[in-house]
């Protein structure tokens, strides 16, 4: 009598496991974004509460959650802006140029976009080394204490990286718009590097010698510098 083979069972059951596990998980998500994030929460439970409101005429579910949203979650308003703003300012000059206050080295405007920090390669107290975009010392540390204060605040970044007109080139293939370029980059590197956010840089550009100040001629060393435009988030 032949010997009979053992039967082969169903692999259903290990289908129907991996489902509870990937619910189970699911699960575990939205209840951990909803204790991070209450406003969120509250949206949410509004769905189950009315899921057909927007059936009967009544605002829909999409609308609700919104408004619960801005409701947890209101914006500054432009007063508190603009207390804000002259807040960081007060602590930007505080913070990098406290020791020996000097407007050939930085300048702090206070505009419609946001605070305006001009930062200059002064040959006395340079910013990068000459010629290059390597930081300098100074440079690192004005970038550190500037980081901190953007990360603190939630600040968006834009930087725009200048230079002085000069008919040396710098060598073959490489000008004053790559130069412009690169210190403005290596501003981004360094704030990413000490502790902001890279989400919080929204641009970063390179002029070369096309936009030099007013009043001054383009060859001028005040032409040599860096503007970082921090603008505040409306939302608190």
């Amino acid at each position: 009598m032949a010997k009979k083979k053992d039967e082969h069972h169903g692999g259903a059951w290990k289908v129907a496991y991996a489902d509870f596990v990937t619910a189970m998980m699911a699960l575990f998500i939205v209840l951990w974004i909803c204790k991070e994030k209450p406003k969120l929460a509250a949206a949410i439970q509004f769905t189950f509460k009315d899921p057909f409101a927007g059936f009967w005429g009544g605002s829909t579910v999409a609308e609700q959650a919104q408004k619960i949203l801005d409701e947890e979650d209101p914006k500054m308003t432009q007063e508190e802006i603009e207390k804000k703003i002259e807040q960081i300012s007060e602590e930007v000059q505080k913070m990098i140029n406290k020791d020996e206050p000097d407007d050939s080295l930085m300048e702090v405007q206070i505009t419609s976009d946001g605070l305006k920090i001009m930062l200059f390669d002064n040959p006395k107290k340079p910013f990068f080394e000459t010629r290059t975009s390597k930081l300098t010392k100074w440079g690192e540390f004005v970038m550190e204490s500037l980081s901190w204060i953007i990360e603190k605040n939630k600040l968006n970044v834009f930087i725009d990286g200048y230079v002085a007109k000069s008919e040396e080139p710098i060598r073959k293939n490489y000008g004053l718009w790559e130069l412009s370029i690169d210190r403005a980059t290596s501003c981004r590197r360094a704030l990413i590097n000490y502790a902001c956010s890279p989400k919080l840089i929204f641009r970063v550009t390179g002029f070369g010698d096309s936009k030099p100040l007013e009043d001054t001629e383009p060859e001028s060393e005040e032409n040599d510098r860096m503007l970082f435009t921090l603008s505040i988030n409306p939302k608190k």
